[in-house]
């Protein structure tokens, strides 16, 4: 009888022990938390522009575009300048663009410096000239300013606008 029991105690602890490891690997679980944020730089293009009242050779139009980082996160910035049509670059001095941006072969003006928060670049130009010798009369025109920003992150520049080049292109433009 005593044989009895110890086999007994015996099928019982192992069947408890069998029981207790099954449960355990069953119901355990491994957790980890990844925190992470997403950040965006957001930009806004300031301009002190007054249309003319008449465009006529000669005359000198005031318009200073800046960009401001309204994020809170530093950031690269380029510009793209263009005329709204082939007429007014034609009647149009060369647009002098300011120190502080740099015009890559991709046609983009870019500012030199990563763009802390709350801050703005130095004007892209301050003015256009109608040339002087236009002889024809001068239809009304725009010059657009439009500007993209990429966050900085640990990238150099070039790196930055490389990969969101790639994701342009990607995405189709």
């Amino acid at each position: 009888m005593k044989r009895y029991a110890v086999v007994l105690l015996a099928t019982a602890l192992i069947l408890g022990t069998g029981a207790g490891i099954s449960y355990a690997y069953l119901s355990g679980r491994d957790e980890a938390v990844n925190h992470f944020s997403a950040v965006s730089a957001e930009i806004e293009i300031h301009e002190d522009f007054t249309p003319p009242e008449e465009i006529i050779p000669g005359k000198i139009i005031k318009k200073i575009p800046v960009i401001k980082n309204t994020s809170g996160t530093p950031c690269y910035v380029r510009v793209s300048v263009r005329f709204s049509n082939g007429e007014a670059l034609q009647n149009c001095e060369a647009v002098e663009i300011k120190n502080g941006w740099s015009r890559k072969e991709d046609g983009w003006y870019y500012w030199d410096e990563a763009l802390l928060p709350d801050k703005s670049t130095g004007p892209v130009f301050e003015q256009i000239k109608i040339k002087d010798n236009v002889q024809e009369e001068i239809t009304p025109f725009d010059i657009l300013v439009y500007a993209e920003a990429v966050c900085c992150g640990e990238k150099s520049a070039d790196e930055a606008w490389r990969e969101m080049n790639q994701i342009q292109d990607r995405n189709g433009g």
